[in-house]
C-alpha cells in the first residue's frame, strides 16, 4: 500500500493550479456548523474536502452528501458528493463538487488516499492523506482586448489542483491536524477577475471530553489573513448532536443526527452583514467490528 500512497503524494505537491473559485469547498455540514474548526475533526467522507487524512477514520465503506446555498451569492447553490473505502492501512476516495450560479458553474472532481502510518492502542495514529483534483470554472464571460475587463461571451478553464493533509492523535482525547488545500496558488487571470485560486492552510486541534463533549479551535490562513476557529459540539442522550461556533464576526450552529449506520445534519452560519447560509448534509457508514469513527 505504501507504494501507492507515496506516489500520489508525490504527484499531489507538484501539481499545478486551477483558476476557479473553490477556497471555500471544504465547507461541508459539519464544518459549517462548528464555526469552520473542522480540520482536526474530520472523520467521515466528508473529509475528502476538508482533510483528506480524515478518510481512514470514516470506517470501511462511507458516503456523504450535501447541499447549500451560500451567503451573499445570489441565485449561487452547491453541492458535494464523496464516497471512500478502506483497503487495510489505506482508504480511498472520490469527490465531487459543483457550484451553480447565474451564468455559470464551477466543477471539482477529487480522488484522495490517506495511509495510517503509525497506529497505536487506544486509537492513537498519525494519518497522512492527499487529493489529486480537476477543477473546471465556466461563464458568460471572456477578456476584452484593452483592459482585461470581463466581457459578455462564453469561457471555461479547466487546471489540476492538490490538497494534502496529515491528523495526529497522540492521545485518545487529544486530535491535532494540518491540511493545505490549492497546494500551488495562480493569481487572477485576464478573463475574469475573480478567477485566482488561493492557496489555504489550516491548523487545528480538538479534545474530546467522555465521548460527549468536543472543543475544537483551529487557524485558517489565505490570501495574507489567519482567521481563527472556534467550535464545540455536545452529544445528548438520544443520537442527537448540538453544535456550535463562530469566528471573523460570524456565529454559527446545527444539529446532526447520528445513527449507527446513517447520520443527517442541518447547519446554519451568519456574517457580519448578517446574511445567512445554510448547509444539509446526509452521511452514511457501514463498520465491520469495531473499525472506524469518532474516538
Amino acid at each position: 500500500m505504501k507504494r501507492l500512497i507515496f506516489p500520489l503524494l508525490f504527484s499531489c505537491l507538484l501539481a499545478s493550479r486551477a483558476e476557479a473559485r473553490f477556497e471555500n469547498v471544504s465547507a461541508v455540514a459539519r464544518s459549517q456548523a462548528v464555526g469552520g474548526a473542522f480540520v482536526s475533526l474530520a472523520d467521515d467522507a466528508s473529509a475528502l474536502f476538508a482533510n483528506p487524512a480524515g478518510i481512514v477514520l470514516a470506517g470501511p465503506l462511507a458516503g456523504y452528501v450535501d447541499y447549500d446555498e451560500p451567503a451573499g451569492a445570489a441565485g449561487a447553490r452547491e453541492s458535494r458528493l464523496a464516497a471512500c473505502m478502506a483497503a487495510g492501512k489505506t482508504s480511498f476516495g472520490l469527490g465531487w463538487y459543483r457550484q451553480g450560479r447565474a451564468g455559470g458553474s464551477d466543477n471539482l472532481f477529487l480522488a484522495g488516499a490517506a495511509y495510517r502510518l503509525l497506529e497505536g492502542t487506544q486509537g492513537s495514529l498519525i494519518s497522512l492523506g492527499a487529493n489529486a483534483a480537476v477543477g473546471r470554472a465556466s461563464g458568460e464571460w471572456t477578456a476584452c482586448p484593452a483592459g482585461g475587463t470581463p466581457c459578455p461571451g462564453g469561457s471555461s478553464a479547466a487546471r489540476l489542483t492538490s490538497d494534502v493533509g496529515v491528523i495526529v492523535r497522540p492521545l485518545p482525547v487529544i486530535s491535532l491536524a494540518y491540511s493545505a488545500t490549492n497546494v500551488f496558488g495562480v493569481p487572477a487571470s485576464a478573463g475574469r477577475a475573480e478567477t485566482s485560486w488561493h492557496r489555504v492552510q489550516w491548523w487545528g486541534a480538538s479534545y474530546f471530553w467522555e465521548d460527549r463533549v468536543v472543543l475544537s479551535l483551529a487557524e485558517e490562513h489565505s490570501a495574507g489573513r489567519t482567521i481563527p476557529r472556534y467550535g464545540i459540539s455536545v452529544k445528548t442522550a438520544c443520537p442527537i448532536e448540538l453544535m456550535a461556533g463562530f469566528s471573523d464576526g460570524g456565529a454559527s450552529g446545527g444539529v446532526r443526527w447520528t445513527g449507527a449506520r446513517y447520520g443527517a445534519a442541518v447547519a446554519f452560519s451568519a456574517d457580519e452583514a448578517r446574511r445567512v447560509a445554510w448547509t444539509a448534509g446526509f452521511e452514511m457508514r457501514i463498520r465491520r467490528g469495531t473499525g472506524g469513527g469518532t474516538p
